[in-house]
């Protein structure tokens, strides 16, 4: 072949090499700009919220109920049972960055709903900030793992708590203060679940799934959560 038309083709092949390239990098460049678009993440669905029953659960005008996904928060109590310290200050914190706005629910994992027939997600408002997120930050919730949770948003959340428990942000300025913080404690590597180390169930946890921990801030820097049985937290003054 003359040494002209090589050239010619040299030079048409790379003219589309370097099309193809530049798309395949404003591709790469548009995923991460914007991940929940290309990634299949859009929210599932979206409500207005009408209530909070506390700092980790909505209630939506169309009447479902959002539980936040891989947070938990102080029990509010009954009639019968006083609030548990931080309980009202998180379901304040809640109503005060949700009541009458518009929020998104994201898939938070392989469930959807829990045993209470309540969605799980993780909630975000029209700025694109996730309720989860913000209330652990604000150290108005600690981290809840549980299975079929997705993750990235499990990694996130726990460094998120971390951060909050270093900085002694919300709840954590008085509870790592009081008495029950310099107890030790035992956790289930099954259940991601711990006990007061003198609690009568943390003694059935198999010696295989078995975890010491010194402090209640050893715990939760862990990544674990309270267990419901023999439960620790201080009552609301």
């Amino acid at each position: 072949m003359p040494f002209r038309p090589l050239l010619s083709c040299l030079q048409a092949l790379a003219r589309r090499c370097t099309i193809v390239l530049c798309s395949c990098t404003f591709f790469v460049l548009f995923c991460l700009v914007n991940p929940l678009t290309v990634t299949g993440r859009e929210a599932l669905s979206q409500g207005l919220v009408a209530l909070n029953f506390d700092g980790d659960t909505l209630k939506l005008t169309d009447r479902r109920v959002v539980r936040l996904a891989g947070i938990d928060t102080p029990e509010m109590g009954s009639k019968d049972a006083r609030p548990q310290y931080y309980a009202r200050e998180s379901r304040a914190l809640l109503t005060q960055l949700t009541k009458g706005k518009k929020v998104f629910l994201h898939a938070a994992g392989a469930d959807n709903k829990d045993r209470h027939g309540r969605l799980i997600a993780n909630v975000r408002l029209e700025d694109g900030r996730s309720l989860n997120e913000i209330m652990l930050a604000e150290g108005a919730a600690f981290f809840y793992p549980h299975k079929g949770m997705d993750l990235q948003l499990s990694q996130r959340l726990l460094a998120i708590q971390q951060k909050a428990i270093q900085e002694r942000r919300g709840l954590w300025a008085h509870l790592l203060t009081l008495p029950v913080a310099r107890q030790t404690y035992m956790g289930n590597r099954n259940s991601q679940r711990f006990f007061p180390s003198d609690c009568a169930e943390a003694q059935r946890i198999k010696p295989r799934n078995r975890v010491y921990y010194g402090t209640l801030m050893d715990a939760f820097l862990a990544g674990y959560a309270p267990a419901r049985v023999c439960p620790f937290w201080p009552i609301q003054q």
